[in-house]
C-alpha cells in the first residue's frame, strides 16, 4: 500500500492543508469516478490530488 501523503500544499498562496475531509470538496457523487479534491481554506484555490477520470 502506498504511503499517504497528510499534507497538500496549496500551488497558489502556499498553505499547508491537511488531507481532512473537512476541506474535501468531492464527496464520493454518483458518478465517482476516484477523484480526489481539496479547497485551500485561504485562497479557495482546488487542490486536485486525484483527477476525475473520463466517463465512456
Amino acid at each position: 500500500m502506498d504511503k499517504l501523503i497528510k499534507i497538500i500544499l496549496c500551488h497558489n498562496c502556499s498553505t499547508s492543508v491537511e488531507r481532512d475531509l473537512s476541506y474535501r470538496t468531492c464527496s464520493n457523487c454518483f458518478a465517482c469516478t476516484g477523484c480526489e479534491i481539496y479547497t485551500c481554506p485561504e485562497c479557495a484555490t482546488e487542490l486536485i490530488v486525484k483527477q476525475k477520470k473520463q466517463i465512456p
